[in-house]
């Protein structure tokens, strides 16, 4: 009797419930590892019993003693530590988390089971801002981008002078799910007034920003009815100026062909050498039309400034090429991600410095992680790219008095400064 009685309380024991302890809910990050914590209460082992996980129902790893299996999709990527088993910690360790992977995630021991929800996200890159247009001298159209975003940031605008933005919101679908998204307002420009794009992850409560400050002098708000005088009285002004030429050419036109109807009659070889002084004329016309079309950045224009390539020009950081002072020369320079540099050309001689006469010494570009792209003028220029240049194209017409900068990678005109150059100029890169 006392045996049977033994037998039976041991019978009951084993037959207790088991308690996994979880969390209701886990976070983690898109591309990265993520454990999903399931501990057995009591300190009972774990190393020779089946612990079972499954997702939405469907099972999905299986670690029966030291042996785990996968099923299709998480061969690879899901797995139980060993080494805890013996404590009791059953924990999924899921790594290259994918946005397929959120959901409903059930831990199952023996006759215990336990459910948790995964939830997924991903830090977009630092916002950049891109200005869309200028509708008037102070109205502004700013737009802040940034890509590698999931789920879709909460956006917020902000202006120093505590103005009212009102945002417009886009987003594209972009590599493995994640969101490219664009956010714009447009604001009243002033002297100093510094706006700030923030973008928030609502998964993992993290966020970004960038700041950007609007320098230079704006003129103030004019009235629409004076604009529209004034628009009015340029157009009156302008159609009288064309009557006037059109009346002028057809009387001189009429002149020229008396001229030479009379030459014509006195001197016949003289006809045949005004045809060929018209015919160069109009060759010099058409060159100077292909000269105005070849300003465009297109296929043709970039093949054209290749040709324009200086074997002799190489710069590295903190170095000086060589003189020029004539002819057209182009070279790239490659920035990569560096955050602070300045590429142009400079007179001979002359050392590149904040003191530095800008206006008639140094032609160049500039880049700083507070002050962002800038033109070297007296008063800094500030240049918004659609993408940070990684290589810089410099075209140097010194006849004509022009220094371009373009974006090599994509064929991109940046910037172009009108000068006149004298005496030896010299690329840099510092």
């Amino acid at each position: 009797m006392t045996i049977w009685l033994i037998t039976l309380l041991i019978i009951c024991a084993s037959g207790q419930d088991i308690t996994l302890q979880t969390e209701s809910e886990v976070r983690g990050t898109l591309l990265g590892k993520v454990t999903l914590g399931c501990q057995i209460l009591g300190g009972k082992s774990a190393e020779t019993s089946t612990v079972s996980w499954l997702k939405d129902g469907q099972l999905i790893y299986t670690k029966v003693g030291s042996t785990g299996t996968a099923q299709s999709g998480y061969e690879g990527r899901a797995s139980v530590d060993s080494t805890k088993l013996a404590s009791g910690d059953i924990s999924l360790i899921l790594s290259n988390a994918t946005i397929s992977d959120k959901g409903t995630y059930t831990c199952q021991f023996e006759s215990a089971r336990k459910n948790m929800e995964l939830k997924l996200g991903h830090l977009g890159s630092r916002p950049v801002f891109v200005m869309k247009k200028i509708s008037s001298p102070r109205s502004l159209t700013l737009s802040c981008n940034s890509e590698g975003w999931y789920p879709s940031p909460a956006i917020s605008w902000t202006a120093s002078n505590g103005q009212t933005l009102q945002p417009e919101f886009q987003q594209e679908t972009g590599p493995r799910g994640m969101l490219q998204v664009q956010s714009k307002v447009t604001l009243t420009a002033e002297e100093g007034l510094k706006v700030s794009c923030r973008m928030n992850n609502p998964t993992l409560g993290t966020d970004t920003q960038e700041t950007l400050k609007i320098s230079g002098e704006f003129p103030p708000d004019v009235s629409p009815w004076l604009i529209a005088f004034w628009v009015v009285f340029f157009l009156i002004v302008i159609a009288a100026a064309v009557a006037f030429f059109f009346f002028k050419k057809k009387r001189d036109a009429i002149k020229e062909k008396e001229r030479q109807a009379k030459e014509a009659e006195r001197q016949p070889l003289l006809e045949h050498s005004e045809t060929d002084k018209k015919d160069v004329k109009e060759n010099y016309e058409k060159l100077k039309k292909e000269l105005s079309d070849a300003r465009l950045v297109n296929d043709s224009e970039w093949k054209r400034i290749q040709t324009k390539k200086a074997a002799n020009v190489s710069l590295t950081k903190n170095s000086v090429g060589p003189e020029f002072s004539d002819g057209n020369r182009y070279w790239e320079v490659d920035v990569g991600d560096r955050k602070e540099w300045k590429v142009g050309v400079k007179k001979k001689d002359v050392a590149v410095n904040k003191d530095t006469n800008t206006n008639d010494s140094v032609w160049a570009l500039s880049c700083g992680e507070t002050s962002g792209y800038c033109a070297m003028l007296p008063t800094p220029f500030p240049i918004t790219p659609a993408e940070p240049p990684k290589k810089l194209g410099c075209l140097l017409d010194y006849k004509e008095g022009q220094l371009t900068f373009y974006d090599a990678e994509r064929k991109h005109r940046l910037y172009t400064f009108d000068a006149k150059f004298e005496g030896p100029v010299q690329p840099f890169y510092q």
